[in-house]
């Protein structure tokens, strides 16, 4: 670094010191405006062995090996078999199709409680290589709903909704966005809780009534973490009930730039600033 910056003080001088000066602004400007490209975990073209609890995935071609972890947790005894293909849950399936069209991929995941207070937590774990974490996380989750008629057999909850920071202590609130029109949104910041307020159709139209869209804004994310269990009015011994994780999107903070080219633009960028501006200065002088 040295020895490029005694090269890069013998070169700029040769620059008039407007010049010197308006690329060091653009330069620097480029340095702390850069951004790297979205990932999306996209369950279409992804792998889950049915009844798993734990899949990690390498979906972001800039970073060697896996990028994100899905664990699901909790008490996972009560976790059963879907009730269209009977397949152990977790699993990616399009049971619950959420309104797309076309249809697309989800994991699913189903549980038949012994008791309202038991609960499955899913926890998003995102690669340590992300030294600064990652940012602009969002899914959406479909089948959000309660049982036909009002009846209280099952009502679908999904509370303790956050992410944890880099430093591995600080929460970071959701934004809950696209609530469907089947779904109950109550609570601020870190208690926002989502409840199933009438029975919602599996596919097809109106099946984007038991829907909503989680996102975290902010940088320097770790993981996300959320529980699906029963609302406090369920039966005491719900029956079945499931819901759908799509598609995860999310983006790397990058250190300081995404490439190479960048970063020297970066130096550049403030030696032409800092020179442009003595530059000035001596002529004022």
């Amino acid at each position: 670094m040295g020895q490029f910056l005694r090269i890069l003080s013998a070169a700029v001088p040769a620059l008039p010191s407007v010049t010197a000066w308006r690329i060091g602004a653009i330069l620097v400007f480029v340095c702390l405006s850069a951004t790297a490209e979205a990932v999306t975990l996209d369950w279409d073209g992804s792998t889950w062995a049915p009844g798993t609890l734990n899949n990690s995935y390498d979906i972001d071609g800039t970073v060697a090996g896996n990028d994100l972890t899905v664990n699901v947790g909790g008490t996972t005894g009560e976790l059963v078999n879907d009730n269209v293909n009977n397949q152990p849950t977790p699993n990616i399936n399009t049971n619950l199709e959420g309104g797309l069209n076309p249809v697309q991929k989800s994991l699913n995941i189903a549980i038949d409680l012994g008791k309202k207070d038991r609960f499955v937590t899913v926890t998003i774990t995102f690669s340590a290589q992300y030294t600064m974490g990652v940012e602009n996380v969002s899914f959406t989750l479909f089948g959000i709903d309660q049982a036909g008629g009002g009846s209280n057999l099952f009502i679908d909850e999904i509370r303790s909704i956050s992410a944890l920071s880099i430093d591995g202590v600080t929460g970071i609130a959701p934004t809950i966005t696209n609530v469907g029109s089947s779904v109950s949104l109550t609570g601020t910041g870190l208690n926002q809780i989502l409840t199933g307020a009438a029975n919602v159709p599996s596919t097809g139209a109106g099946s984007e009534a038991g829907n909503a869209t989680i996102s975290f804004n902010a940088s320097g994310i770790r993981s996300i973490t959320f529980t699906f269990g029963a609302g406090g009015n369920s039966a005491v011994n719900p029956i079945y009930q499931d819901i759908s994780l799509h598609d995860v999107t999310f983006s790397p903070v990058p250190e300081m730039n995404p490439g190479a080219a960048a970063a020297v633009a970066c130096v550049v960028g403030i030696a032409g600033s800092r020179l442009g501006l003595l530059r000035r200065r001596r002529r004022q002088n």
